[in-house]
């Protein structure tokens, strides 16, 4: 886990988590980036990868460029003030997966992606306010940044840029980080970023954020799929002197009272929820995994012998697992998905959300219940776990 230094982990939660920014000198003190500028360069290049180039031309003149890239593309940059970015790269490299273990203090189902820059000196992509939290690690080099509170509003953006920049900044704080150092950053907090040197690299560990019309749509798609929530509309009692044209309070309350009957459901909005939370955006659900043809999948019997002699088994970065505890079960989610977990124990489906791999000794415990072992066959067929090399 991260150091928090001079606070600790529930002063954070507690008093600055979504709340306001906070400074982490020497957070990850032994940090090194597993990959390598030119490592994120050859990434761009590729197809499937999501990549964007900014270039700062001007004080408020940037310029944004969408990958995949090219060898002339880096060729005809300036020598600064230009950044890549390559985002979901905990999806592309196990060593930055292995980062968001130092994270677990939040729920892993919150993460969005792991983006990381690299910047020449003078490279920044503008001042600019996000909707989501966000850890800013620095991973090499130097950057400045200056942060404020201050007209983080769609009406400050400016306008005839790529990027959504703020046209107004009046800096508040100002900032130094070296690597290992970690800012934290709340929805709509204005920060600015600039390398200090051609060796900076930034990781954002990004976390998703839900807008109440998202969250409002999701809940009636889920409705529809269970089939729930078919109770009827019932006038209130008319009164004798109505008018035909007029929607009275009488009526938009019943209405009012019907929904609400619904929301109250906690069990039901929990079984929602889990489903919402790991749902997986357009560019991950592309990026899951092939599952085993019919001819590469062994006997479950062959699958249980692998499990004795193998390191262990570890989730496809992909994917996204969770579970809650409906009416003394436990449900387990799994790309928006509610799963078969084939009468696996509620202790076992726990383990298996909570832990990004299981270890042989926790395979081993597992053969316990038939159950459990049929629910991991089932997920590696999927290759949703593949055995640890």
């Amino acid at each position: 886990m991260i150091q928090f230094n001079d606070t600790d982990l529930k002063t954070f939660l507690n008093e600055f988590w979504q709340k306001k920014p906070l400074v982490i000198r020497n957070a990850l003190p032994d940090f090194e980036s597993p990959v390598s500028a030119e490592e994120l360069g050859g990434l761009s290049l590729e197809e499937e990868v999501e990549s964007r180039i900014v270039i700062q031309n001007g004080e408020q003149d940037y310029q944004l460029l969408k990958g995949p890239f090219t060898e002339e593309t880096y060729e005809g940059l300036p020598d600064s003030n230009w950044t890549l970015l390559i985002q979901g790269m905990d999806r592309l490299v196990p060593e930055v997966t292995d980062v968001l273990n130092d994270f677990d203090f939040l729920p892993r189902w919150r993460i969005d992606d792991i983006m990381i820059s690299y910047a020449t000196k003078g490279g920044n992509v503008g001042p600019h306010f996000d909707h989501y939290d966000v850890f800013l690690l620095q991973a090499a080099g130097k950057r400045q940044w200056t942060l404020t509170s201050q007209d983080c509003s769609e009406d400050n953006y400016i306008q005839g840029v790529d990027l959504r920049l703020m046209e107004t900044f009046k800096i508040e704080d100002d900032f130094v980080f070296e690597k290992g150092d970690i800012l934290y950053i709340p929805p709509k907090w204005g920060h600015h970023g600039v390398a200090l040197d051609d060796e900076c690299m930034t990781y954002s560990i990004g976390y998703r954020t839900y807008r109440g019309q998202e969250l409002w749509d999701s809940f009636g798609d889920h409705l529809s799929e269970m089939g729930s929530f078919k109770d009827l509309y019932m006038d209130p009692t008319w009164t004798e002197d109505l008018n035909p044209g007029e929607i009275t309070d009488a009526t938009s309350e019943r209405a009012q009272t019907l929904l609400k009957s619904i929301l109250d459901d906690k069990n039901l909005m929990k079984t929602w929820f889990g489903r919402f939370a790991t749902q997986l955006d357009p560019v991950a659900a592309q990026q899951l995994p092939e599952p085993l043809t019919e001819d590469e999948t062994p006997d479950i019997e062959d699958f249980m012998g692998a499990m004795q002699v193998e390191t262990g088994l570890i989730k496809d970065p992909v994917c996204r697992f969770a579970y809650s505890e409906v009416n003394g079960n436990t449900l387990l989610y799994i790309n928006g998905a509610i799963w078969d977990t084939f009468g696996a124990s509620n202790a076992f489906m726990a383990k298996l959300a909570n832990q990004s791999y299981l270890t042989q000794d926790e395979l081993l415990l597992s053969g316990d219940n038939e159950g459990n072992i049929k629910l991991l066959f089932d997920l590696w067929k999927l290759q949703y776990l593949v055995f640890i090399e």
